[in-house]
Formats: C-alpha cells, sequence, structure tokens
C-alpha cells in the first residue's frame, strides 16, 4: 500500500504493537513508520486509540506486545500533549528553554540570550508574546503556541503533536503550521495528530489512518483524497460535509439593538430571522462568547435592546433566556453542559421535568422514551439510559447537551464552538441536527472560529473584532479570505 519517498531514513518503526487498554478496547498490530524530514499526520476519530499509540511512542506507557525501533539509541523525541504543559510561575522565555537553558562563561543562565532569542523567534513566526511575561498571564492559545515554539529551540529528531489546534482560531493555527514547517526545515521529523481533515492536507507529507485500534493504511498525502479519508476513518461515506437544504426565512424572532456590555461589547446590532442559521465568527478576544451569554441572560448589558418576536425583553437570567425560547449549548462543554456523576436519563430530561410530571410524580415512561428518541435522532452512541456522559467522548458529550434542549423544544439556539474537539462523524450528525431544527422552524446562532463551518453552515454571517461587529456576508459571498480580511482589522 505504500508508495513513498525511500531516499528519505526511517527514524522510527513499530512492527505489530499491541496494547490491551480495557476488557473492550485495545491498540492491535499497529505498524508504522516515520521518515526524517516528513510531517507524518496519524488521523482518527475521537476514541480511535490515537493518544494511546502516542503515550507508547512517547514512552509514557509500554507495549504489551510487539517492537519498536529508533533511528539510534539516544534518539531526542519531544511530545507535546492536549493541554500545555507550562510552568505558570516562570517567564515565557524560561518555559521555552526550559529543557536546554544556555549558559554564560560563568555556568549561570543567560536570560539576556534567553531574552533575546526568544523575541527574535517570536517576531518571526509572528507569535504575539512578550518573553518577560510570566505564563499565568496567558491564554489558553497563547500557551499552545509558546509550548509548540518549544521545538524550535533545540534540536529535535522527532516532534509529536497531539490535537495542537483543538482551541486554537484561524490566525493561530496558521502560525502553528509555520512552527511545523520551520520543524521540517531544520530536518526534524513531526507526528502530528488531528481529526481536521483540513490541517491533513496543508501539512501533511505522509497519512495514517487509525479505526477501533487498528491502522487501516498509510499513503502519502497526495495520493488520497477527503473522500477516502474519511470513509476509511468512520466506515461511512459522506457525499457532503456541510448538509444544506433551501429554505425560505420568516419574520425575525429575535432583534439585538445596539447591546453592549462593558468592557468587551460596543454597540452589537443584528436580527435573526425564522428558519435562519446566522453565524458569527472573529479573532479570540473578540467577544463572541461574551455574546452568547449575554442573550443568555448570563451576563449583565450596560445598554442596548433584546426583542423577541418583536416584544422587548429583559433576560436577567438563563432562567428568563429559557422562559423566552431561548437555550444555549456553550464551548467548555464538560463543565457547563453536562451534569456530572448524572446518568443520561437526567442529563437529556433535567430542562423539561415540568412536562414529564404525573399525578404521582414524574412519569419515567415517558422519559424514557424521550431520551430513547433523541439519543437515535441525533445519534449518540451507545445511548443507554443508566450511562454517565462523564465517560462518553466529547462529541457524545455534545449530543447529549443538544438533545436536552431539543427535548425542550426551544425557538433559538445558540451554539458556541460546537464542533471543537469532535471528531467529523460527529460533526455530520451535529450539523444535520442543526439543519433539522431550522426544517421545524427553529432558528440558530451558529458561534464559531472554523472558517470553514461557518461558511458551509450559515445562511449570513457576522464578523466581531474587538466587541464590535465590523461586517455582514451572505454565505454566497463569503470566502476564508475576505472573514479574515475583517477579523483582523484593527
Amino acid at each position: 500500500m505504500r508508495d513513498l519517498n525511500m531516499d528519505n531514513k526511517v527514524i522510527l518503526r513499530l512492527n505489530h504493537v499491541y496494547k490491551k487498554i480495557s476488557d473492550e478496547f485495545s491498540l492491535s498490530d499497529i505498524c508504522l513508520e516515520v521518515y526524517s524530514g516528513k510531517v507524518h499526520v496519524l488521523i482518527g476519530e475521537n476514541g480511535s486509540g490515537k493518544t494511546c499509540l502516542l503515550h507508547i511512542i512517547a514512552g509514557l506507557t509500554t507495549a504489551d506486545a510487539g517492537q519498536i525501533d529508533y533511528e539510534h539509541p539516544r534518539m531526542t523525541t519531544l511530545f507535546l500533549p492536549q493541554e500545555p504543559q507550562v510552568f505558570e510561575n516562570l517567564s515565557v522565555a524560561e518555559n521555552l528553554f526550559f529543557s536546554s537553558y544556555p549558559r554564560s562563561w560563568n555556568g549561570a543562565i543567560d536570560f539576556f540570550n534567553i531574552i533575546k532569542t526568544s523575541k527574535t523567534l517570536f517576531k518571526e513566526l509572528g507569535i504575539p508574546l512578550e518573553p518577560q511575561t510570566l505564563v499565568r498571564q496567558l491564554g489558553y492559545a497563547q500557551r499552545q503556541l509558546l509550548s509548540a515554539a518549544k521545538a524550535l529551540v533545540f534540536n529535535w529528531d522527532l516532534v509529536i503533536f497531539d490535537e495542537p489546534s483543538a482551541a486554537l482560531g484561524e490566525p493561530e493555527r496558521q502560525i502553528l503550521f509555520a512552527i511545523i514547517h520551520k520543524i521540517k526545515e531544520v530536518g526534524s521529523s513531526v507526528l502530528y495528530v488531528t481529526h481536521r481533515l483540513d490541517e491533513l492536507f496543508k501539512i501533511g507529507d505522509e497519512v495514517s489512518v487509525i479505526r477501533q485500534g487498528a491502522i487501516l493504511g498509510t499513503k502519502p498525502v497526495s495520493n488520497i483524497d477527503k473522500r477516502s479519508i474519511v470513509r476509511l476513518m468512520t466506515g461511512k461515506s459522506f457525499t457532503e460535509r456541510y448538509p444544506r437544504f433551501e429554505r425560505s426565512l420568516g419574520k425575525p424572532v429575535l432583534e439585538v439593538e445596539q447591546l453592549s456590555s462593558y468592557p468587551i461589547l460596543n454597540n452589537i446590532s443584528f436580527s435573526l430571522y425564522k428558519k435562519e442559521i446566522l453565524g458569527i465568527t472573529g479573532l479570540m478576544g473578540s467577544g463572541r462568547t461574551k455574546l452568547a451569554h449575554c442573550l443568555f441572560g448570563e451576563e449583565s448589558l450596560t445598554s442596548g435592546v433584546i426583542k423577541i418576536h418583536g416584544n422587548a425583553v429583559t433576560l436577567r437570567s438563563p432562567i428568563e433566556a429559557l422562559k423566552n425560547g431561548i437555550a444555549l449549548i456553550p464551548e467548555d462543554r464538560s463543565v457547563n453542559s453536562i451534569l456530572h456523576y448524572q446518568n443520561l436519563l437526567l442529563n437529556i430530561t433535567i430542562a423539561s421535568l415540568d412536562r414529564f410530571k404525573g399525578i404521582t410524580g414524574l412519569h419515567t415512561g415517558r422519559m424514557f422514551h424521550t431520551v430513547r428518541k433523541y439519543s437515535d435522532h441525533i445519534g449518540i452512541r451507545t445511548g443507554n439510559i443508566n450511562d454517565y456522559p462523564d465517560n462518553y467522548s466529547g462529541g457524545n458529550q455534545q449530543k447529549v447537551a443538544l438533545a436536552r434542549w431539543l427535548a425542550y423544544r426551544a425557538d433559538i439556539y445558540i451554539f458556541d464552538e460546537p464542533s471543537r474537539g469532535i471528531d467529523v462523524s460527529s460533526k455530520i450528525d451535529l450539523y444535520n441536527a442543526i439543519n433539522d431544527i431550522v426544517a421545524k422552524d427553529g432558528s440558530v446562532v451558529l458561534i464559531s472560529s472554523d472558517i470553514e463551518e461557518i461558511i458551509g453552515m450559515c445562511d449570513r454571517i457576522l464578523i466581531l473584532t474587538a466587541g464590535t461587529i465590523v461586517a455582514e456576508i451572505n454565505h454566497k459571498e463569503a470566502t476564508p479570505e475576505r472573514i479574515l480580511k475583517y477579523a483582523t482589522r484593527g
């Protein structure tokens, strides 16, 4: 199946590696080769075994069987996990050089050189960091870029990335890709794990697809297309990644007039129509999530008016938002979307318990029927009412949150980064569910930093910059370049 440039030497080879993860899942007969100076992408759905395989390669856990051969015994490997590993009480520059501090003539750490080199590197890559800033003052995306930049201050043989772009906006992703290209330029190899198809074609030389703990094949990226990759990843064939159907929009259901919320949002005005999917995008810190929380009654307004079906409303709490037919599926689903240590039955029905009241208490039969109905409808894998969603993948946790509000029967659904960190199969289920909402006369506000998703799913797109709407674009006229042009203003 391989058609690779054999002029490049193999620096890492896995032969028939096996690892039991649980009674239900194991890595089985893993064979993999990583070549010198190449970017090897390992792609697969959530739960396919990607991270466990990386832990074996990085030496964090051992295989039960099989053989792993490295180019030489002292081969240097940098493993960058999903969560940035940084020292919060040290500066950016100190974190950057932590693995190998440069020394002055007397053996002391050469802080002048550390700061100077850091500034030069950040300027070259376009990373908006100051070397002397304490890391505890950085946001998540900044920490992720700092971790990635570590790969360029030491001559590593192999750099391993585990889903590094999951929480990055498009500009930050471009910086990450620049770092990876730089790693490749100096002759180092990269093993890059993702489930985002666009990344595969932007940075990859070779791709291996992993599904249910097995490598299904390895090919040069130039010899494969998106449809083939999706079929290998999921076992399914998707003809349209962003399903769209034509529909006529109705009257305004939500009108926002000169909304301000100190210190971020300033004079926000827009309308959402019946059966419309309205996209809102912008860079990190632009106020996207703040706006979502204002519309759901979780953040107070400094000024402005919100109208629902033409009537001005005051949304002082999520309860008032829900009474007005607004539901929010938030960005941080593991913290704010699921009820921890509660079963699937309660997680899906908690917002709708009034509908299940009977003379003697809750009508559990109707509750069971509702959970099964929406589990099947949006593809919650397993869907057992006694399951604890804490143990679900990110994609299934997102579906649980969505099922709760579908069962509640809201009129307006606000999605904040709904596809972040979920695999392609779960994304398709999510997009179909969003289309089903508008097909049944609902309306959707889709907030996302994924520009392809925004263009593919939305009827209109609003672009936020520094808390202000700077542009409105019809989806037929939208391009990634045009959106980024507006998003990076100011």
